[in-house]
């Protein structure tokens, strides 16, 4: 028999969720068979795996030392890599979350290609070794930099993901377009996604299989250098699906400089003018709304991702303002 305690970031998952990872191979018909012939207790007493466990709580497993072992083996893991300047991606952190700043050309997660990812890096350097992973609970695309959010406990993931299910957080994004944008707008139309191609296309009707969309964004400026017009905006996304801002933007024919998916002749012309290799998408800021309970430190917060270089340097190539703050600060700054 052995005894677990539960610690903090494990508490307010179910009983049967905390087994799972506790003992990942062992089967959910064994875990639920145990419960029910009291080989598996919680505080001494029977359970069905419903139940939702609290800081301090014992769960005690009538298993030999060697099955207990044996289900808490994993199966053998490519070894993590190291990621020195994952610190310094941190922008925020407590118990329950993290706040990072996305670099460009990192993917959000893993995926078949083995590439390092920023889950990865947040794995590598805070999982403690218990039954809850930290992770972060929404991607961005590889070439896109900026916040993301991660939950480190199980209240902290529960949280987060609540909240952006239900489009709680406000995100704003800020994008290098191609040519001059009207001061702003509202866009809406329908997305409808190319699985095979991992791409997606505008339609301005709904049809089969179509998502609705909807962005919302301001001009901060418009500049011209190297005889190439550009705008810089601020983008509000009502809905959150992938690219959507990059096919917004692409179907007003204002593409995104260096958007290699979505860009046209004209503006894959301007990037590569002005040097540019990736997307210039930032995500610059998240505000949470008004929270209670474990989460109301975070109340009307608001978090900002200062510019990466390659955009930065951008902006500061215009000739008509796009050096002052609507820019953002340059890395290093404040």
């Amino acid at each position: 028999m052995q005894e677990f305690i539960i610690q903090k970031e494990e508490a307010g998952q179910t009983v049967m969720k905390y087994l799972a990872r506790l003992l990942p191979e062992a089967s959910m018909g064994l875990l639920r068979k145990s419960m029910r012939k009291k080989n598996i207790v919680l505080n001494g007493k029977k359970i069905e795996g419903r139940e939702k466990i609290a800081a301090g709580d014992s769960v005690k497993v009538w298993f030999s030392d060697e099955t207990i072992e044996k289900f808490r083996k994993k199966k053998e893991e490519v070894p993590k890599r190291d990621y020195p300047d994952f610190e310094a991606w941190v922008l925020y952190e407590d118990e329950n979350i993290v706040i990072l700043n996305k670099p460009a050309g990192l993917l959000s997660q893993g995926d078949t290609s083995g590439a390092p990812s920023l889950n990865e890096a947040l794995l590598s350097a805070r999982e403690s070794g218990g039954s809850v992973k930290p992770s972060i609970c929404h991607r961005l695309d590889r070439n896109t930099s900026g916040l993301v959010v991660a939950g480190k406990t199980v209240r902290g993931l529960q949280e987060m993901n609540a909240l952006i299910k239900a489009r709680a957080l406000t995100k704003v994004y800020q994008a290098l377009v191609y040519g001059k944008t009207p001061p702003s707008g509202i866009l809406k139309g329908y997305l409808v996604k190319d699985h095979e191609r991992n791409q997606v296309r505008y339609t301005p009707c709904a049809e089969p299989g179509a998502l609705p969309i909807e962005t919302h964004y301001e001009t901060l400026v418009t500049t011209t250098a190297h005889g190439c017009t550009f705008s810089l905006v601020r983008v509000r996304l009502v809905t959150g699906r992938s690219h959507q801002i990059r096919l917004h933007f692409s179907s007003i024919g204002h593409p995104l400089l260096g958007d290699r998916k979505y860009g046209s002749r004209a503006s894959l012309a301007a990037s590569e003018a002005l040097h540019i290799r990736r997307q210039l998408l930032h995500a610059a800021s998240l505000t949470f709304p008004v929270l209670t309970d474990d989460f109301a430190y975070l109340s009307g917060k608001t978090f900002t991702a200062p510019l990466p270089a390659d955009f930065d340097s951008v902006c500061h190539l215009g000739r008509c303002g796009m050096t002052n703050e609507k820019c953002g600060k340059r890395n290093g700054e404040g």
